[in-house]
């Protein structure tokens, strides 16, 4: 491919289907992790979540890391470093996050948005290297 439409972003030298993935999934990581983050932040149920886990001192920590997380995925829609570097961390995150769910026997359900976003953000890594 040649022209205008083989450098639709920043990070590189990629095909037009592969920057709209990138973008896409890049979108649904990052505005999601701003949604629970700040959700973290400021609502009085997260404090009762993070006591639960036995953790409530950590409860700024995590929705300022998911926050900051987030807004590092979307930019680094123009700066693929950057986005790897996000997405790599908000995976440990999310393991972690998993790990304290399975500590503290919470069911199954209750891990689905930890383990998806886990695993998006796992491939995110692998797509912001590839540009």
């Amino acid at each position: 491919m040649t022209g205008p439409r083989r450098r639709l972003c920043a990070a590189g030298n990629a095909d037009v289907t592969s920057v709209v993935v990138l973008v896409v999934c890049a979108l649904v990581s990052g505005l999601s992790f701003l949604y629970y983050g700040f959700k973290i932040l400021f609502r009085t149920a997260s404090r009762g979540e993070f006591e639960r886990y036995g953790m409530p001192d950590v409860r700024r920590l995590v929705g300022l890391l998911e926050v900051f997380g987030g807004t590092a995925v979307i930019l680094g829609i123009a700066i693929a470093p950057l986005g790897a570097f996000a997405a790599a961390g908000l995976t440990a995150l999310m393991v972690l996050g998993l790990v304290v769910r399975v500590r503290v026997r919470d069911a199954p359900r209750l891990m689905v948005p930890a383990a998806s976003l886990g695993v998006l953000n796992a491939v995110l890594v692998v797509l912001f290297l590839a540009q």
